[in-house]
């Protein structure tokens, strides 16, 4: 098993890691895509974007009107 930062590192080299879904994900996925795409920002990164819309869907995120991701 990796590291959160040896993720963060290939997700922040590799654009691969970066397209939305062909499906929603779980609340779990969406979860550990989040934490993975740390320093992505959500309107930037079709994945973390889904990640963070699959959050908020579910009620686990109430998105900020002043931050953005």
């Amino acid at each position: 098993m990796y590291s959160l930062a040896m993720h963060q590192t290939v997700v922040l080299s590799a654009p691969e890691a970066h397209p939305a879904p062909e499906k929603p994900f779980t609340i779990a996925t969406a979860h550990r895509v989040m934490r993975y795409h740390i320093a992505c920002r959500a309107k930037k990164c079709p994945r973390k974007a889904a990640a963070l819309f699959a959050l908020v869907d579910a009620g686990r995120v109430v998105p900020s009107t002043s931050k953005p991701r």
